[in-house]
């Protein structure tokens, strides 16, 4: 019989072992914590199995009980058990809470076993007469029976009661539970029954069977464990993906409805529409926001959008069909019909729009213009804000301050563009534009590589940031040139940087869909990484998801190509485009750099962290290293570091400097790595 027990324990830790490292993998695969708990768990079970069979060895020898081999060995044998019995109950409450256990609780939990442990050990150790004998045994091995079986018909209980998912995987878990609960249960009860009544003919009859019964039951309940998972993590990545699919519909700044959901609103709209129904459709935008973005920073700019979000949302509540913000300082608004009575509700709503904004004990006076149009059921979308954005600018061009209903045959003044343009093409013969370098810093606090960002010393304006030009360096069909000049200028950094800190000197330049799908743009970068003698995997090249999806399979065609030569090649604003996962796999990419409205969007931040949850492993699954941008404050970088991304970047940690400052940088980091290092 000893040597059939023996036997048993071997395969059940042989079993538990392999349990614990499968759930170990699949802890590690997709980092849920209450894997870790199950895997500790059936890794507390080993232990137990082999502790009780050294207890088993030493009957063998007759080593005295009071003796320190064997006191150590039922120590660990009984903490080993209760562990088992924690951590199973841990993990399985933290699945369906959805919440993982403090530090704190996790000790309590270490020192409440060990206490338990010691109690249990020590018991009745040096007491030879027959009835401590039998008491000992129902408090080390009975108890555990008892509590055991408890510990798992409640934690079946609690699934049942907390977790309403009718998934077969938490089905067969419950009933594993209620199974090995009850029969643990039961023997504890024979084992109290041993105790008080005498020898237990049941127990003397069942106890050898109790080892095989757990070694057919650890499988299926491990089985079980692993289905649950599987099922759970499909509703997470249907949920994730349809909160993504909400969130393309909602502008990442404010809040509110974006041009997708307008579109979407009015192609609605049109379907169920009769010939003589009508809307009317009214654009405003803020006079002089340019302007104020150059002087108070674009964070600031940003924080008056958000603002004026809210007072949008505030005014328009019940009395408009549809509001929402179109792109920069512009925000649309929808009202039923067309005639007198719509457009005196826009120019109420432009009015007190215009009210003096309160913003952290700043007062700000901002005017806004306003441009209407009507909308009939068979008009083109694109036509009608292409009329209302007309109306617009004639309003601001009047002047601002005002309101302006869209006539056929309207024409807006183009001198001020006229001379900006002018200025604009200057600036290329007159070497104006200058690159600023914003540090991205990997999760171990160095310097990962730099962004390189286009800056235009305008000799009347000053220091403009891209928004104030890119537009129309694209309609003037410069693009491709800057592009290129951007790129030569930042190998040439990379040059010069190398000597000085090698491992950080890396930059990331930003191309555009005309340059990514021009013909020539491989050969090109090839011969600036030759001539400068710099290597191609210091240089990434960052494409947003709208410039690689314009043209699929040029784009494809030329990110591949990059990618043989060495160059890294990375997904800029990530998100905010077509957002297709199978886009992950379709473009040959390197780095996946998240949009910072996922950081930035306060009203939607904890579904933005869940689709950051579901999506940074499944980056880190396909080879590709995570960046997250707009990291404005530490509670936000904080929020960040807990997710497994590789890199940051935003105002918190660096502005945007000049290559001579950016060189500085290189310099401390790399002091700092050589201290690090020689403190180690």
């Amino acid at each position: 019989m000893r040597d059939y027990f023996s036997v048993t324990l071997i395969f059940q830790s042989i079993s538990a072992v392999l349990i614990g490292w499968l759930l170990l993998h699949f802890a590690r695969l997709y980092q849920r914590t209450y894997l870790f708990y199950w895997s500790i768990s059936f890794f507390c079970l080993t232990i137990y199995l082999i502790t009780v069979y050294i207890s088993n060895q030493f009957t063998t020898y007759n080593l005295d009980p009071s003796s320190p081999l064997r006191l150590i060995n039922l120590f660990m044998l009984s903490l080993a058990g209760y562990l088992q019995i924690a951590f199973l109950m841990t993990g399985t409450i933290t699945m369906v809470r959805g919440a993982t256990i403090s530090k704190k609780a996790f000790i309590r939990i270490l020192i409440v076993c060990m206490l338990i442990a010691a109690s249990v050990t020590l018991f009745k150790n040096w007491t030879e007469a027959s009835s401590a004998s039998n008491l000992r045994y129902l408090v080390r091995v009975g108890l555990r029976y008892l509590i055991a079986g408890i510990a798992c018909i409640g934690t079946a209980i609690y699934i049942l009661r907390n977790d309403s998912n009718p998934l077969l995987g938490k089905k067969l878990v419950t009933i594993g539970f209620f199974v090995y609960g009850f029969e643990m249960a039961f023997l504890g009860w024979l084992t109290l029954e041993n105790y008080l009544f005498g020898e237990s003919a049941v127990l003397m009859i069942l106890a050898p069977y109790h080892g095989l019964f757990e070694l057919l039951l650890y499988p299926i309940i491990a089985t079980s464990l692993i289905v649950w998972l599987l099922e759970v993590e499909r509703m997470r990545r249907q949920q994730s993906f349809e909160k993504l699919q909400n969130l393309n519909q909602t502008d990442g700044l404010t809040g509110l409805p974006s041009q997708s959901a307008l579109h979407k609103h009015l192609q609605t709209w049109q379907q169920v529409a009769q010939p003589e129904d009508r809307l009317t459709l009214t654009l405003l935008g803020i006079d002089q926001m340019q302007r104020f973005n150059d002087a108070e920073g674009i964070k600031k700019g940003d924080e008056i959008i958000i603002t004026l979000a809210k007072r949008l949302e505030f005014l328009c509540i019940g009395g408009f069909r549809f509001f929402g913000r179109l792109y920069g300082d512009v925000f649309v608004i929808i009202s039923s019909g067309f005639g007198d009575e719509q457009l005196k509700k826009a120019k109420k709503i432009r009015h007190s729009f215009s009210r003096a904004l309160k913003i952290k004990n700043n007062t700000y006076y901002l005017e806004t213009s306003a441009g209407s149009t009507e909308v009939k059921p068979d008009m083109d979308i694109e036509i009608t804000l292409h009329q209302a954005s007309q109306a617009l600018q004639l309003a601001k061009q009047s002047g601002g301050k005002q309101h302006q209903l869209y006539q056929p045959g309207l024409r807006l003044s183009l001198n001020t563009d006229l001379i900006f343009e002018n200025e604009l093409r200057a600036a290329f013969k007159r070497e104006q534009f200058e690159i600023y370098y914003q540090p991205i810093w990997s999760s171990e606090n160095t310097i990962a590589c730099f962004e390189a960002l286009i800056r235009w010393n305008h000799p009347k304006k000053g220091l403009l940031t891209p928004n104030a030009f890119l537009t129309l360096v694209q309609e003037l069909g410069l693009m491709i040139e800057l592009d290129y000049w951007v790129c030569q200028q930042a190998i040439k950094q990379i040059r010069s940087w190398q000597f000085i800190n090698p491992t950080s000197a890396k930059v990331s330049v930003n191309f555009s869909a005309e340059t990514v799908q021009n013909g020539h743009l491989v050969q090109f970068i090839e011969n600036c990484l030759t001539t400068e003698k710099v290597h191609a995997e210091n240089l990434t090249l960052e494409v947003t998801e709208n410039t690689a999806m314009h043209n699929i399979e040029s784009g494809q065609s030329t990110l591949t190509e990059l990618k043989k030569l060495g160059v890294q090649v990375a997904i800029d604003d990530f998100g905010t485009g077509y957002s297709s996962l199978n886009y992950l796999k379709a473009f040959p990419s390197d780095v996946i750099k998240f949009d910072r409205s996922f950081v930035s969007d306060r009203k939607n931040q904890q579904i933005n962290i869940e689709i950051l949850k579901s999506l940074v492993p499944l980056c880190h699954r396909l080879d590709k290293k995570v960046v997250i941008e707009g990291i404005e404050n530490k509670a936000q970088f904080e929020t960040m570091q807990t997710l497994g991304i590789n890199a940051f970047q935003g105002y918190y940690l660096s502005y945007p400097i000049t290559a001579r400052e950016a060189q500085k940088l290189l310099i401390m980091s790399k002091r700092s790595k050589n201290f690090k290092k020689r403190a180690h």
